[in-house]
């Protein structure tokens, strides 16, 4: 039993680890280069699709990217 937990344990441990997540940047890279329109202003972008879908990305001073908001969040 004990085994079979521990077994369990790193089985789950190996796949959260194993994760492929993205930077912010990526993030924001991809979505724009996916946008069908994209509408900027001061420190800030919004990408449209054509299926309804949007998404706003904001920078930071140093121009890093501070926040995403998308549909899903």
């Amino acid at each position: 039993m004990k085994k079979s937990l521990l077994i369990a344990g790193i089985a789950l441990l190996c796949l959260t680890a194993c994760r492929d997540e993205k930077t912010p940047e990526e993030q924001a890279n991809d979505l724009i280069e996916n946008a069908d329109e994209i509408k900027s202003k001061e420190d800030k972008v919004k990408l449209e699709n054509e299926d309804g879908t949007d998404a706003k990305i904001k920078y930071d001073e140093d121009g890093n990217v501070e926040k995403i908001k998308t549909d899903d969040n």
